[in-house]
């Protein structure tokens, strides 16, 4: 087998890798692995699962894997590396990369529910653990009563959706089970290891590893 490719996309080839780079001056549409391009580029490996089974990314292009038959005994052609669980962003994409702003993203992406999600534009529309935001941050991430999220939008909770205002019993204010009450007075969730959430679910879903718990957030 040899390895062909750069880091961190490399692959295995059953041909001498020269042999791709050949194909693909034939062939405009075949990737350097022998597969197909499938018309999406992007950066790294787990940006293209969502886009079939076995893709991968080979020179900043989302690409298919090639497939080879082999005689007696059989000889794996290719070797998929382990990948962290892929969290949801707010409209189903799947990403791997946690962030706290979105310095901490890739170039044409955002901080979005503590996950790095693809910049469309719609941010607004789930960056409140799914829901719409208030209002976008103004000056200095200020948001009045509100948080400013990493998406730099305005929620009532840094992380997932609110129960509503924590209630004052006598006793203090309180909150529904698996809410506590936020410094701006608004019922919020947090995960019980103290760690940000995975992203929010996606129709109840989460990460492998992960469940959808109260306020809509992934622990």
């Amino acid at each position: 087998m040899n390895i062909c490719g750069t880091y961190p996309n490399h692959y295995y080839s059953m041909l001498p890798c020269s042999y791709w780079t050949s194909q693909t001056v034939r062939n405009p549409n075949m990737c350097d692995n022998g597969g197909r391009k499938v018309g999406v580029g992007w950066y790294y490996n787990y940006q293209c699962t969502p886009y079939g089974a076995g893709v991968v990314c080979v020179n900043n292009c989302c690409c298919t894997t090639p497939t080879f038959t082999t005689r007696a005994p059989i000889i794996p052609t290719t070797t998929t590396r382990s990948v962290a669980a892929l969290a949801y962003c707010y409209n189903g994409q799947r990403t791997q990369v946690r962030c706290t702003t979105s310095v901490d993203c890739a170039a044409g992406q955002t901080c979005i529910n503590a996950v790095c999600c693809s910049t469309t534009g719609q941010e607004y529309t789930g960056t409140c653990g799914g829901l719409p935001a208030i209002s976008s941050c103004q000056a200095n991430r200020v948001c009045g009563q509100f948080v400013c999220t990493t998406s730099n939008y305005c929620c009532e909770c840094q992380f997932g959706r609110t129960a509503g205002l924590c209630t004052n019993v006598g006793v203090g204010l309180t909150c529904p089970t698996g809410y506590s009450c936020a410094a701006n007075g608004y019922c919020c969730a947090t995960c019980a290891n103290g760690r940000a959430p995975f992203g929010s679910c996606f129709n109840g879903l989460c990460a492998n590893g992960y469940t959808c718990q109260a306020g809509n957030i992934c622990c």
